[in-house]
């Protein structure tokens, strides 16, 4: 049975721990609160109580909460009435502001913080043998850090004053023994170090400058098979397979578990933003409006006849969704409704279906009805043969999707392509697709890293995830999955295709048997 609480406030710029042992407890960014906190430019709600706590019963339940600040725990909203667990976390949406709660029982708070403590030490323990732990069993290591301050206080006040003062000067004194004869060996051995040193390097000259000629010559032959290689990839890269990379687009909407309908705007008049300036949902499965739905684009490539890999979240676009995600908290379920590819030079899409999506890989498979299409399947570097730190790359895929398809269109081929108002996606690709303008991008760089995932600096954008990546023999050694922007330069990541190959040889197998039986 509770007493009190200790509360954990992280994710901000002055992290604290609080114990409280009140009835009711505020927390929030009014300055009036009980735990109270900036929200600075992170989208909460400012001067607002955002959580009220009450003990009821020995248990601490939620009385108020303030929606807009979207409280999740392991990843599920936060309702009124929900009972506080010792070691849950709140998170405040995407802030990344949490709050840890332990409880207090109705044992001494000394007796509570050896409980901590020890849980502590066995997290390490179990941290060193390799055991996994469990996330919520372990509280934080502040508060274990809150016991050992408890403890050293008490065996501090039973230790006689006079003893403690002879323990510090003895301590002192031979700390500063062992400081002053460490000091006098460093400055020795420092200059025997550089005594060494000047004599390597004047015995060593001339061996050093034979040494530099050696690699320097060894270097530029490096470099100029190098440069030959990198110049010929990506065109050779284009011609043989840029037709086998296809724009996938797809449509997915929201629909009400508990009626199965879809979700469409309140009025026919209403913004196009499905959340409203108060949080609430401009949604309804009894709305007037048009029915909500979501397009996107991302890239695959053609693997084996009628088989297309990509991206996990290409396919589950809802994924990588802010908005989707505040739809989703509010218990509603997306629903893929459509979902297509685009090849060069093919005047009509194919569509495609999901055979299955990685869990731990964001890689995804799909099938289609290839008929007598004359596609070319993509080659898979099986051996890793061109996967080094240093080697060139080459990226094909449709970065920014149908805008970046209508920017690369000449003002010779636009009078062929009509460009649509607020018509869907799906019509404009069609009027491209008729008129021969879907073709991959090309961009190059150079591998900086290969584990656990692929590591390059080819430029790309939102729309080229899924896209193969070539290395230097001409063989798709991976599927870009991500890119991370900064100052200095332009960082893009991808999953080595190994994982992609595993998941392609389990859904051929089927296909084989039925053809032989």
């Amino acid at each position: 049975m509770m007493n009190g609480i200790v509360i954990r406030l992280a994710g901000v710029d002055q992290p604290t721990t609080r114990i409280f042992h009140q009835e009711v407890i505020t927390i929030g960014t009014e300055a009036d609160c009980d735990l109270t906190f900036d929200p600075g430019n992170l989208g909460l709600p400012p001067e607002s109580v955002i959580l009220t706590l009450r003990l009821r019963e020995g248990v601490y339940r939620i009385t108020t909460l303030d929606a807009m600040a979207g409280v999740t725990r392991d990843g599920e909203a936060v309702v009124v009435g929900d009972a506080i667990q010792d070691g849950d976390t709140f998170y405040f949406g995407a802030t990344g502001i949490r709050l840890r709660f332990f409880s207090l029982s109705d044992s001494t708070e000394i007796g509570e913080s050896l409980r901590l403590g020890s849980a502590v030490l066995a997290e390490a323990k179990a941290s060193e043998a390799g055991v996994p732990r469990r996330r919520r069993s372990v509280p934080r290591t502040d508060v274990a850090i809150v016991f050992i301050k408890q403890l050293i206080r008490e065996l501090v006040n039973e230790i006689p004053r006079r003893l403690l003062y002879t323990i510090a000067g003895v301590a002192t004194f031979i700390l500063l023994t062992i400081i002053y004869f460490n000091t006098l060996g460093f400055l020795e051995g420092r200059r025997n170090r550089k005594a060494i040193d000047d004599l390597k390097s004047t015995v060593g000259d001339t061996r050093h400058e034979i040494d530099k000629m050696r690699d320097e010559l060894k270097q530029a032959r490096e470099e100029s098979a190098f440069v030959k290689s990198s110049i010929a990839l990506p065109e050779n890269v284009v011609n043989n397979y840029g037709r086998g990379v296809c724009l996938i687009y797809g449509v997915y909407s929201f629909v009400d578990p508990r009626v199965g309908k879809d979700l469409r705007l309140k009025e026919p008049s209403s913004a196009e933003n499905p959340i409203n300036p108060d949080g609430s949902l401009n949604l309804s499965v009894d709305g007037n409006g048009r029915a909500y739905e979501i397009e996107f684009t991302g890239t695959g490539f053609l693997v084996d006849k009628g088989f297309v890999l990509t991206n996990r979240h290409v396919v589950q676009a809802w994924e990588e969704d802010d908005v989707a995600s505040l739809i989703k908290m509010r218990g509603f379920r997306p629903r893929l409704k459509e979902l297509l590819a685009y090849f060069p030079q093919e005047k009509q899409p194919f569509t495609l279906r999901v055979l299955e999506m990685m869990q731990d890989q964001d890689v995804a498979i799909c099938s289609f009805e290839q008929g007598k299409s004359d596609l070319a399947a993509l080659p898979m570097d099986e051996n890793g043969e061109s996967i080094r730190k240093g080697q060139p790359v080459v990226l094909l895929g449709y970065p920014a999707g149908l805008e970046g398809l209508m920017a690369r269109v000449d003002e010779g081929g636009r009078s062929g392509v009509r460009r649509f108002g607020n018509v869907s996606y799906r019509l404009q690709l069609n009027d491209l697709a008729n008129n021969n303008k879907i073709r991959p991008q090309s961009t190059q760089g150079h591998i900086s890293d290969v584990s656990p995932q692929l590591v390059y600096d080819a430029r790309t954008d939102e729309g080229g995830s899924g896209g193969p990546v070539f290395g230097v023999n001409g063989k798709v050694i991976g599927i870009n999955q991500a890119i991370f922007l900064n100052s200095q330069a332009t960082t893009n990541f991808g999953v080595p295709i190994k994982f992609g190959i595993d998941l392609l040889k389990k859904h051929q197998q089927p296909v084989q048997t039925a053809k032989v039986n």
